[in-house]
Parts: C-alpha cells; structure tokens; sequence
C-alpha cells in the first residue's frame, strides 16, 4: 500500500513538473508543494513498512503494528494533500492518533508510556489551536477552503481576525514539530520499535511545518506570528544542537538533532523563505530516514582524533566564512539568485557562509607536514567553498521556481523589524559555532563539566514537563494510557 502511494506521488511529481496546474477533488489538492511532499511521505513509509516486515518478525502484535503503521502513513499522506480545512484537521488528528499508538506498541514499557502520554497532550494543545484557526476562518470569511481562504488574504480582504489564524496556526506548528517548549518528548520516545523513530523523525515530525507551508501566503503578513516562530525556532534549534553534542547514545543524539533542524525549519517559515523550509523538510526526511533504519548497525572504525585547539577552529572557521562571501557573490551572479531580495534570504545566506567556515574546520582538523600537503589542502578548501556555494544558491533557485506555482506570490517583510528579526537566528549560530570550537577547553573547566550534565539530561525541562503532565493526567490513575 505504502509503494503504492509512493509511485502515485512520484507519478504526481512528473506530472506537475510538466504541467503545474493544480488538480482539485474531493477537498484535496495536488499540486507541486503536495505531490512532493506526498513523495516523501509514501517513500519513508514504503521503507519503514518494509523494514518492519523483517524487525517485527514473528513478534508478538505484529499485524495491529503494521495495520496502524499504515493507517498513520495514510494519514500523513491525506494531510500533505488537504486543502480542505475540515479534512486537512481529520488527517492532523488521524496522524497524531496513529503515531500514540505506534508508541505504546510495547504497553509494558514504562519507559514508552510515559513519553507517549505527554505527547499525547501537547498533541491535544495543537488540535485545539488548529480548530480554533479554523473556526475564524469560518466565521470570518464563511469558507473551510484554504484556497478561498487564502485567495481573500492575497485581495486586501483580511481583517484583525487574520493575525490571529496566523497566530493559532503558528502554534499548533509548534506543538506538532516538537519546538520548545513542546520538545521534550521527543528524545524520549527510543523505547518504542526503530522504525516509528524513523517514520515520525523523517515524516510525521514534518507535519508542523507543512501546516505553515500552506498558510505561507497569511503568514507573510503577519509580523507577530513571524516573530513567534523566528524566536521559537531559534531558541529551539540552540537547546537541540547544544543537547545533541553532549550525547552518547546514536538514537539520543539523532532524537536531539531532529529538535535542533525542526527549529531550523521554523526559523525559515518565521523569516518567510519557504521554499528553503520546503527543501529542508525533504532533504532532513530522508536523512533521517536513513540514519534511524541504519542505527542498530556497528559503527565504522577510525582512528581517534585529537581535537584541535580552539584558537586553531576558530581561525579556520572564520577563515572559511569569510572566503564564502565572494564564493556567494559569484553564486548569485552565475545563478541569478540575488540573497539582498529580503531579510530572510539574506539570513539564510549567512547561514550557509558559517556551514561553510564549518566545512574548513573539518578540511583542516588534522595536520599536515609540508608546503606542498599544506598548498593542495587550500586549493581543495577554497574549491569546496564555492562548490558549497553554487550548489546552495543554484538548489534554493531551482526550488524556488519549482514550488512558485504552488507558493503564489509571497511578499516578504522588509521593514526595519524585519531585518532585526533575521539577525537572531544568525547571531545565535554564529554563537554556536563559536561554542562548538571551545568545547575541548571547556571540558576542562568546572562550568563546562556543569554544562555537558545539564545539556545531556536536555536542561530538566522535560522533568517539568512531566511533573504538569502528571499533575493533568495522573497515571496510576490510567493503567490502560496504551488504548487512550
């Protein structure tokens, strides 16, 4: 069933990068943003159904595993295709259902349970954000069409009521892609069988942000909603990525990563380059995929290395972000994707130059004895660093393109606000950077060694979150939480 829906998607993809006009029926929509997400869908879902054949091999459950893992890749699938809003809140709800009861598949565990009950309440906070969005669009322009909807927000005809849909769809985003502080469940949902941590990392995690991606053309116009999701985003996006670097377990550190790129993405749809966000959904989704069907494997030997003095990082980094400047401005003149066209595609652009000082720290990690060693090693840093950057502007461009018949026209902010907002997300990265390369020093220190306890336990907040969910749902009191 799952290939089935893939070679369906797939065949949608062709289609539409043929001919991009959209196809309406029966409350859904493909076009190219939905057929592609729809592709990513039915493969993470092919794969996982598949892998799962073989994981849960005469296990005990097996069939209700693989009836409920399809019945939440459906789901998943109806919901990147909805364009009607009623619709579109029954797959959200069927997805979240599908996913509490993958979670609980092992309902002895109390190591899953617990976890899956707390998402199961944050879940509930995003229904209702969602519903509520929908329920001022009805009132407010008589219509559950997003295309309608959407069509009224592009012809002038919003009213105060639409800074509050954008406002309650933001959040429901946020609760649905594990953002801050909605996030805690997320790292420890590794009780339950691998392949659910693949399908809700690479896939169902995701579904926040498709959310977004539909309302992008409202969002745009809303600078308190923007705001929201810039701040969230990046606040999340440093907690996962400072959390990720002090765990020791592969799923952990996966399960971490996955909290820091989805406050990546929200950060994109917050500084409103959504295709970038579009883009990092599918490339993250079969990363991620990928890593958690591969994570019960033996890691590949290699040598240990000694790190390098955090002087010498430093150096090379910066070294390397600034060589990506002129390497960006020879992107754009090739690509003709100009970056000053807004605050977040200039945002972006910062990020990819601080990849790339990141990519000469990795280039140059070890020594090397020699002027000629040290000569072919620059030569092959500096052709990597605009090989980085033509293949960054050259792949945003194309998306671009690729997704404006399904986007619309969408006019970013570029008032002073927005430029103040842009800078967060790159200051804070820039700190990170930082950090990383002072890690080995201060692992020396008293406050680094307080620092990597308190970054591998996530800071506590999931302990209090568990503390209010405990309080809400007590459960002694709920020995069947396995069937809510």
């Amino acid at each position: 069933m799952a290939l089935v829906l893939a070679g369906a998607a797939a065949a949608a993809v062709a289609w539409q990068a043929a001919w991009p006009q959209p196809l309406k029926v029966a409350g859904f929509t493909i076009d190219r943003l939905s057929a592609t997400l729809a592709l990513l869908v039915g493969l993470v879902g092919a794969a996982t159904y598949r892998f799962s054949t073989r994981y849960l091999d005469d296990a005990a459950g097996r069939r209700r595993f693989l009836r409920w893992l399809l019945i939440t890749v459906c789901a998943a699938y109806a919901l990147v295709l909805s364009t009607d809003l009623l619709l579109l809140f029954a797959a959200w709800s069927l997805t979240s259902a599908g996913l509490h009861r993958l979670l609980t598949f092992y309902p002895d565990r109390p190591q899953a349970l617990a976890p899956a009950r707390k998402k199961f309440v944050i879940s509930r906070l995003g229904d209702v954000a969602l519903l509520a969005a929908i329920a001022l669009i009805w009132r407010g322009w008589g219509t559950t069409d997003l295309h309608v909807f959407i069509a009224a927000v592009r012809e002038g005809a919003a009213t105060g009521a639409a800074d509050w849909v954008a406002m309650l769809v933001a959040v429901a985003a946020l609760t649905k892609s594990a953002q801050f502080p909605f996030h805690s469940w997320l790292p420890e949902t590794m009780e339950s069988p691998t392949p659910v941590s693949a399908l809700m990392h690479a896939g169902i995690i995701n579904a926040g942000g498709v959310l977004l991606l539909r309302f992008a053309p409202l969002l745009a116009t809303a600078p308190a909603a923007l705001t929201l999701l810039v701040l969230i985003g990046t606040l999340t996006a440093a907690l996962g990525t400072v959390s990720m670097w002090s765990q020791v377990k592969v799923k952990r550190q996966l399960a971490w990563s996955t909290v820091a790129q989805m406050g990546f993405m929200m950060v994109q749809c917050g500084l409103t380059v959504f295709p970038a966000a579009a883009l990092h959904i599918v490339g993250h989704g079969c990363y991620k995929a990928w890593s958690f069907l591969r994570s019960g494997g033996l890691p590949a030997s290699a040598a240990p290395v000694r790190p390098a003095s955090p002087v010498r990082t430093l150096a090379l980094a910066a070294l390397g972000t600034l060589l990506a400047i002129p390497a960006l401005r020879v992107a754009s003149s090739i690509t003709g994707f100009d970056p000053s066209h807004s605050p977040g595609e200039m945002a972006m652009s910062a990020v990819v130059a601080i990849a790339i000082g990141q990519l000469w720290v990795g280039l140059f990690r070890t020594s090397v004895s020699g002027p000629a060693a040290v000569g072919w090693r620059v030569v092959a840093g500096v052709a990597a660093t605009f090989a980085a950057a033509g293949m960054a502007f050259g792949i945003f461009h194309g998306v671009t393109v690729f997704l404006a018949p399904a986007l619309g026209p969408i006019q970013p902010p570029t008032a002073s606000w927005a430029w103040v907002l842009a800078s967060i997300p790159v200051l804070t990265f820039a700190g990170l950077a930082v950090l990383h390369a002072c890690l080995p020093a201060l692992a020396r220190t008293r406050a680094g060694r307080a620092l990597y306890v308190h970054a591998l336990h996530g800071f506590y907040f999931g302990a209090v979150a568990d503390r209010a969910v405990e309080r809400l749902w007590p459960i002694r009191a709920r020995k069947d939480v396995a069937l809510a």
